[in-house]
């Protein structure tokens, strides 16, 4: 009679959820950044492929915004852009703006509709929004192309200033996610954050200047819109295209800022609530 050999030596992993908080631990996220291409490509093909519309739809809802847009607030409310025919000029905000707004709600949700991964299998939650800036930078590019379409139609050439236009993203970009973090966080114990965050992007977006130019503004008004981090933002972006005067460095210094500090503070605030997420999901 054989006896059977003994089994080798087997290394066990105990996770533990920690307390208080918790450091960013960036390497785990890079070790696992398979996995985050893998679940933003899912999203990719999600959005883009066996679809009628696709792409056709994220061209057309912006487009669609600038007509409505133009129709209210420039025919009618007579608002005019400086230096730029205002079809175009409001396109770019409602590009920037859809980009960030759009990046902030599905990063805000994504926790909840992972939840089934979330409750099942260990991962750094921090790959689930990234995901999620990752497709919003996808159909923001497909944007850039309905853009580009609509300044060659309104014969519209970029400036020398189109240079700062990938910084000026990459802002945009850290401030959506960082503001998303803190969405996300939150979504997961206080569900009726999903319901306010609609809300409060719509009232957010009249309160920047996405459809009307910050000149059409009281002076006394112009300093508290300053106080909005996507001011200084939207106008950089516009003026990164279409060579108007860039806004006041304090104005874009201060997005620059604020974006950083959301980013920093939402992912502090996110891993701080990762060890409710298996748990409340």
């Amino acid at each position: 009679m054989t006896t059977a050999p003994a089994p080798p030596h087997q290394t066990v992993l105990e996770i533990r959820a920690s307390r208080g908080w918790r450091a960013l631990d960036l390497r785990e996220l890079w070790a696992y950044r398979e996995l985050l291409v893998i679940f933003a490509w899912r999203d990719i093909k999600v959005r883009y492929r066996q679809t009628i519309l696709g792409a056709a739809w994220v061209m057309g809802q912006p487009l669609l915004t600038m007509l409505i847009f133009t129709l209210v607030f420039n025919r009618i409310a007579k608002f005019n852009a400086p230096g730029v025919p205002y079809p175009v000029f409001v396109l770019a905000g409602v590009l920037i703006w859809t980009f960030v707004s759009s990046t902030i709600s599905h990063a805000g949700n994504s926790l909840i509709g992972a939840s089934f991964l979330i409750s099942k299998v260990y991962f750094p939650r921090l790959a689930i929004p990234l995901s999620n800036v990752m497709l919003n930078v996808v159909d923001f590019g497909v944007g850039i192309v309905l853009l580009a379409g609509v300044m060659v139609w309104y014969r519209v050439v970029p400036g020398v200033t189109i240079v700062f236009l990938p910084f000026v993203i990459l802002v945009a970009a850290l401030f959506a996610l960082g503001i998303g973090l803190w969405v996300a966080a939150a979504n997961v114990e206080y569900r009726d954050v999903r319901v306010i965050i609609p809300f409060a992007l719509q009232l957010a977006m009249y309160a920047t200047p996405v459809v009307y130019p910050m000149a059409a503004l009281p002076p006394a008004y112009r300093r508290i819109a300053v106080i909005n981090p996507m001011t200084g933002i939207v106008e950089a972006f516009r003026a990164s295209l279409f060579g108007t005067p860039m806004p006041g460095a304090g104005a874009l210094a201060w997005s620059v800022v604020a974006s950083l500090l959301c980013l920093i503070g939402g992912a502090f605030y996110f891993r701080r609530m990762e060890r409710l997420f298996a748990d409340v999901i």
